[in-house]
């Protein structure tokens, strides 16, 4: 019956089940963000099995490119298309409230709550779901990062309409931990999920990364993408992309140096394709938004899409 599935989705795509975009229809879309690393320090390292076997038989890119620097307003134009004028990893609480003093690559001492249309507004009003899930997060909807749970790298919880909204939030919100259940059972049309510190190759060694780093994400990779794949949510017309928020400043004159992509779907191209069109984070979601029949946002709407990923029908 799966195979069949199957199939069909594949069927429906070739008989032109696809945005104007070219952009197929997605049953589910899944995203993984990782952290700080730059696509040439990756493709060096030589402990990272997993990744170099996706390397091969998957897609990825050459030239995918983060929007900002440090970590937050990637995360927020990749939800929202655009960066909410954000320069510092700040809070998602109120708090004092970011200024140009308090608020710069290096430092980070304020509040920068998000008022703006995002991803889960989108599904909402399209009557999907979605779920952003935290590494480490604990109680659902915990704005306060401690230990290796990192609140800036779970970007719902930046927008105001969600976190002044308890009973939105702590459903939408959740520990990572909750993934595995969803997957087998109720699995959201689109799952953003932040590893952990450790996990996404943040830490032990922020900047640059250390090959510490480099192994303990692709271990984590490694145990945590295969359920994904085997799951009917991917097999029956599902995406995951895997992709880093910023390069890792090796290139220090060249701060906006290509990172890691990996996209995988039973409806792209694989065996080791690369995608060469210069893309970044706002092209993911344009191509997250064409895919699930959603209008694009921001900066979103003028981006091009990842359509050289998928065949042409």
């Amino acid at each position: 019956m799966r195979r069949v599935l199957v199939l069909l989705s594949l069927l429906a795509v070739a008989c032109g089940d696809n945005a104007p975009s070219g952009v197929p229809r997605f049953s589910h879309v899944f995203v993984i963000v990782m952290e700080n690393t730059s696509l040439a320090s990756l493709q060096a390292a030589n402990n990272t099995p997993f990744l170099s076997g996706l390397a091969a038989s998957a897609a990825t890119s050459s030239n995918y490119r983060g929007v900002a620097h440090p970590s937050l307003p990637n995360y927020i134009a990749m939800t929202s298309g655009g960066t909410g004028s954000i320069e510092c990893d700040c809070s998602p609480t109120a708090g004092t409230a970011c200024s140009s003093s308090n608020c710069n690559l290096l430092t980070a001492n304020c509040g920068c709550p998000v008022t703006a249309a995002h991803l889960g507004d989108q599904l909402d009003a399209a009557g999907k779901s979605w779920r952003n899930y935290g590494e480490d997060m604990g109680t659902p909807c915990n704005l306060t990062s401690a230990g290796n749970y990192a609140a800036r790298h779970v970007p719902f919880l930046y927008y105001d309409n969600v976190q002044s909204d308890s009973a939105r939030c702590t459903a939408h919100v959740v520990d990572y931990s909750g993934f595995a259940a969803d997957l087998a059972s109720m699995t959201p049309a689109l799952v953003l999920i932040a590893p952990n510190l450790i996990h996404d190759m943040h830490d032990p060694f922020a900047i640059p990364p250390n090959t510490m780093n480099y192994k303990n994400g692709d271990d984590w990779l490694a145990r945590e993408v295969p359920p994904i794949l085997a799951s009917s949510s991917y097999q029956q017309g599902g995406v995951l992309v895997i992709i880093w928020d910023e390069d890792d400043l090796s290139g220090a004159l060249a701060p906006d140096d290509p990172i890691p992509f990996f996209l995988l779907s039973p409806l792209a191209r694989q065996n080791g394709f690369v995608g060469r069109t210069r893309i970044d984070h706002y092209s993911l979601l344009a191509t997250i938004e064409d895919g699930l029949g959603l209008p694009r946002l921001g900066k979103a709407a003028t981006a091009t899409p990842l359509t050289e990923f998928f065949p042409a029908h």
